[in-house]
């Protein structure tokens, strides 16, 4: 069932174009060595509109598990200037499970969010010098 005010096909558009940059960025992590398996430290990032929707949407991921959350606002003029970042520890394999990015795309739709997508360090491999 729709929720008021999400737009259903704009979620289902988002999740496909998160699933297929994240088989891309799966594809460099393995190419790079990296181990999509082993669990580590991923970055959510959202944007809001305004620093109360940011503070509201980071009390509910710190809820949904992620911790170490931040909100900055970009010096840039644009529809969403609040950046919500979070941490989740997951393996990538399973962070990016469709049904899990749904879950962030729609939570992000529902407060008026975007959700941006994820980040981490790839630390497999020793460093050179």
């Amino acid at each position: 069932m729709d929720s008021p005010g999400v737009d259903e096909s704009a979620i289902q558009q988002d999740v496909v174009a998160h699933t297929q940059r994240n088989a891309a960025l799966i594809e460099n992590i393995n190419s790079r060595g990296g181990d999509a398996q082993r669990e580590r430290s991923i970055d959510c990032f959202f944007h809001t509109r305004t620093e109360d929707d940011a503070i509201s949407l980071s009390r509910l991921l710190q809820s949904r598990g992620l911790h170490e959350i931040s909100i900055l606002q970009s010096s840039d003029e644009d529809q969403h200037p609040w950046t919500v970042q979070g941490s989740i520890m997951s393996s990538v394999s399973d962070f990016v499970d469709p049904s899990r990015v749904e879950h962030f795309v729609r939570l992000a739709a529902e407060h008026g969010a975007l959700y941006d997508g994820w980040g981490t360090l790839l630390d497999e491999l020793p460093p050179t010098i």
